[in-house]
């Protein structure tokens, strides 16, 4: 809550200082007025230099990457796999995730599989117990692993799953995942040579993440673009690249003496699965990615959701930066040009407050003449847009085209503009994140390093076509924790941009007059929808059609 009063503070005071017309700007092209432009452009320049970045790793994966993963041969005698489940009142899911882990083929006495359930709700545990019992009785080792405390939460439950398998390898799977029957089958070779060796430095081999209900929503339609580009394109550049991405948390198979060696499981951070990916990293281990090996799982379906998940993961990044930053920087043995590359890795969620300072300094610099379209209109709106707009073009075309092993249907002109079309849902509810971002930032920042973990509520909106049974809807009491603090920076950064939208119409320009209406209207537009997984609108109103 501190920085949202100091954001307040500063963005008034500057609001009321340009407001006054106290400020004298240079001359436009003077010497003075591009030092002054320089200094105030330093957000933006960087943003830049993030979408450099960017840019590298998307057309780089057409040099390397784009072909898939050669695997390598199984060894006679299969090795011992356990899959593991980490719940916690998961009454929608839980069935549908547990059959489609018991599903899965290999020899049955060289399987088993943990349910990690935390649950608290009784009914969320009668489900869990009655479907595990009911696939041992289908011969399948499916153990019910429970805990007297959420010491360590999801990270604390796989740590002490570990303890209690002798398995070599271990799939972990969260609970809105239906992976496929073979992804054991496609995904073990991976470890082994093509003499049926096992690799002695291959730590994990992460799969793709698919979609179960990618057009729902525009929701989830902007979140499967995310995905698309995130695992297809920059993972598996990464992987060919550098040999090394991070654990997603879910869909990857680990070898279960990397684990151990690399200190185990811990709880240090909210994204528990890259502070372990970079322990591997820094112990000396590869990660690999597979993107023609997919896991589908359910996107969250509501903006509740979403938020909550998406405050988890900026705020466990930065706590993650906290812990290892420095050693990434300065201590890791590695080449310059890799470094560079995973701290680039390491750091890109300070987009989020970079892309939220320069959206609240920008009017200002366009009031006191201090932007480039001071020069000419036309030219400084095309270098404020143009990096963005190529950049989304880009990630929405290469995105659909290289999707060719998440989705069932073929890619057709129909299909393929359907999705390229992302890109409008995907800018749209990313610009109404910015407040809500930038607070995960400056939370998992200055903030406790061992938080709570929030879980994303799952309401299994679909089925998989894997033959799951269908599972009893999310109860009322299903609630998620409201952030104040990140409600009232929303708040505030709607009313900055309503201000300067008027202020800068007043004095005749439209263009970014729009712009700052447009930007509050998306921050607004998403605050509107908290409470929506419980069928709200502003946590207070009842939406059309939810039940009572």
């Amino acid at each position: 809550m501190p920085a949202v009063f100091v954001a307040a503070l500063a963005g008034v005071g500057l609001a009321v200082f340009v407001a006054t017309g106290r400020v004298e700007a240079a001359s436009p092209g003077s010497a003075g007025w591009w030092a002054l432009v320089a200094a105030t452009h330093l957000p933006f320049l960087v943003i830049i230099a993030f979408v450099a970045g960017g840019l590298i790793e998307r057309l780089g994966y057409f040099v390397r990457g784009r072909r898939p993963r050669r695997p390598g041969r199984l060894p006679a005698l299969a090795p011992v796999v356990c899959v593991q489940l980490p719940m916690f009142n998961e009454i929608s899911v839980a069935r549908r995730a547990i059959e489609a882990a018991c599903a899965l083929r290999w020899p049955r006495d060289r399987f088993e599989v943990q349910v990690l359930d935390d649950s608290t709700d009784p009914d969320a545990r009668a489900i869990v117990d009655a479907t595990c019992a009911r696939m041992r009785q289908r011969g399948v080792q499916c153990a019910v692993v429970r805990r007297s405390d959420r010491t360590g939460y999801k990270a604390g439950a796989l740590e002490v799953g570990r303890h209690l398998t002798a398995a070599d390898f271990i799939l972990i799977l969260d609970a809105d995942f239906v992976p496929r029957p073979d992804h054991l089958e496609r995904a073990l070779p991976h470890f082994y040579d093509l003499e049926g060796h096992l690799v002695d430095d291959l730590a994990l081999v992460q799969a793709q993440w698919g979609h179960l209900n990618h057009d729902e929503s525009a929701l989830t339609q902007a979140q499967s673009l995310w995905v698309d580009d995130h695992h297809s394109i920059q993972m598996s550049w990464r992987s060919a690249q550098w040999e090394f991405v991070n654990f997603t948390g879910t869909a990857g198979v680990w070898r279960a003496d990397a684990i151990e060696r690399a200190g185990g499981w811990r709880a240090d951070s909210l994204v528990e699965d890259c502070e372990l990916s970079f322990r591997h990293l820094f112990a000396g281990y590869r990660t690999a990615f597979v993107n023609d090996v997919v896991a589908p799982a359910e996107l969250p379906a509501t903006f509740t959701a979403y938020k909550a998940q998406q405050r988890r993961w900026t705020s466990g990044w930065m706590q993650l930066q906290r812990l290892h930053l420095v050693h990434l920087a300065r201590r890791y043995p590695t080449t310059s040009l890799r470094r560079t590359h995973l701290l680039y890795h390491m750091c890109i969620p300070w987009q989020w407050p970079l892309w939220a300072l320069w959206i609240m300094l920008l009017p200002s610099l366009i009031m006191t003449g201090t932007w480039l379209g001071a020069l000419d209109t036309g030219v400084g709106v095309a270098v404020y847009l143009a990096p963005m707009s190529v950049w989304l073009m880009l990630v929405g075309v290469i995105a659909t085209v290289e999707t060719r092993h998440t989705y069932a249907d073929a890619l057709t002109w129909r299909t393929g503009l359907g999705r390229v079309a992302r890109i409008v849902p995907y800018a749209v509810i990313n610009t109404g994140m910015l407040a809500h971002q930038f607070m995960a930032v400056v939370e998992g920042t200055f903030g406790p390093l061992n938080s709570e973990f929030e879980r994303t509520p799952k309401a299994a909106t679909v089925t998989a076509s894997s033959g799951a049974s269908p599972s009893p809807r999310p109860k009322r009491s299903d609630a998620v924790k409201v952030h104040w603090p990140y409600v009232v920076a929303e708040g505030f950064f709607v009313v900055h941009q309503a201000i300067w939208s008027v202020r800068l119409a007043t004095t005749g320009l439209w263009v970014p007059a729009i712009g700052s209406a447009v930007t509050g209207a998306c921050v607004a537009g998403i605050a509107w929808f908290y409470g929506d997984h419980l069928g709200r609108r502003c946590f207070v109103f009842t939406s059309r059609g939810a039940a009572s």
